[in-house]
């Protein structure tokens, strides 16, 4: 089961310098990988070659300090409720719970909990809200933009639909299936300005050629829609929502929020973290995962950045198209838009 599987790949992925596609994890790993902690010292399971590998103090950045060690992991012994791997120095002990999910890692006799940042059984991510979501929209809608000088373009927003074949929308803010729970749009539309629009047209043709579509999460962002972002979150959480004193680049109608899925199927691929997740998982970089996951975290940045974008660095799914300079802070409703 840990054998690794030989390398082919017909997706023409070569031409964006990120390898062959690998196969997927072996299904026996998975309850394995994630992060472990013991203070401030860290440790990454992930999966490589269809093999555990165990990154020692890693970052998410795409950095490699010298304390990091990267370490393959040989499978030894199964038992009820723990798993035995050997690294180049220790074994690592894995701790199950009832249902079969690691719980912990014990090495060299110390310890290391589970450090659950994902969202546990597909959730969406979520965060607690201090009063209703129409008590926050009320309070943005009364608020007033910042103030911009500058020669700036007339907005031209454009419907993605009409132009891009194959394109799907899962525009969770206008639905509760986001990390409010509760919908902050009136209808589940994906605008961008046109030369966005042609630069992600040009991705998508790409993408297509490959075996995949688009599936976009978010584009044109109302202003006031990102001041109730803001006003709804606190502390870390604050990292991954724009402060509406400067607004977003979603605003100006040039980033866009997206993800891959399968043309054949039209399953949505899945990557090393889950959209809007305010954890480390959904840096660019963050070294967990499956390969396969991070194989198509790699491909999505590669085509969208050769087309004109780039991701931001915390968000895998973010990426900003280049002249959203040349467009000002828009704060039109979908309602307004759509007559």
């Amino acid at each position: 089961v840990f054998l690794f599987a030989s390398l082919s790949s017909t997706l023409q992925a070569q031409q964006y310098e990120i390898g062959e596609k690998p196969p997927a994890a072996p299904a026996t790993l998975i309850p394995m990988l994630g992060e472990y902690q013991m203070g401030d010292e860290k440790i990454i399971i992930r999966e490589d070659g269809g093999c555990l590998h165990a990154i020692i103090n890693p970052t998410f950045d795409g950095t490699t300090p010298e304390t990091m060690k990267d370490l393959p992991l040989s499978f030894i012994f199964p038992g009820k409720y723990t798993y035995s791997f050997q690294g180049d120095f220790a074994n690592f002990i894995f701790q199950f719970d009832e249902d079969g999910q690691s719980k912990a890692i014990v090495l060299n006799n110390v310890t290391y909990d589970r450090n659950f940042i994902e969202p546990r059984d597909g959730n969406t991510f979520k965060v607690e809200l201090d009063k209703n979501i129409e008590e926050y929209i009320s309070d943005a809608l009364k608020a007033t933009p910042p103030e911009e000088k500058g020669d700036f373009r007339e907005p031209n927003l454009v419907d993605v639909t009409t132009v891009l074949d194959n394109v799907k929308l899962d525009v969770r803010y206008a639905t509760t299936n986001n990390f409010l729970n509760a919908p902050t749009y009136s209808e589940a539309k994906s605008f961008l300005h046109r030369p966005a629009v042609m630069a992600l047209n040009e991705a998508n043709k790409r993408f297509n050629k490959m075996g995949y579509g688009i599936l976009v999460h978010d584009a044109y962002r109302p202003w006031y829609v990102t001041k109730v972002f803001w006003d709804a979150t606190e502390g870390d959480e604050r990292n991954f929502v724009a402060n509406p004193d400067n607004g977003s680049i979603h605003n100006r109608g040039s980033a866009i929020d997206l993800t891959l899925y399968e043309l054949e199927s039209g399953k949505v691929i899945k990557m090393v973290g889950t959209y809007d997740e305010m954890s480390e998982r959904s840096y660019p970089d963050y070294m967990g995962g499956t390969a396969l996951e991070r194989w198509h975290r790699k491909l999505l940045r590669h085509v969208m950045e050769d087309s004109g974008f780039k991701v931001i660095y915390n968000e895998w799914w973010h990426f900003d198209h280049e002249d959203w300079q040349k467009y000002p802070i828009l704060n039109q409703t979908f309602d307004e838009l759509l007559r």
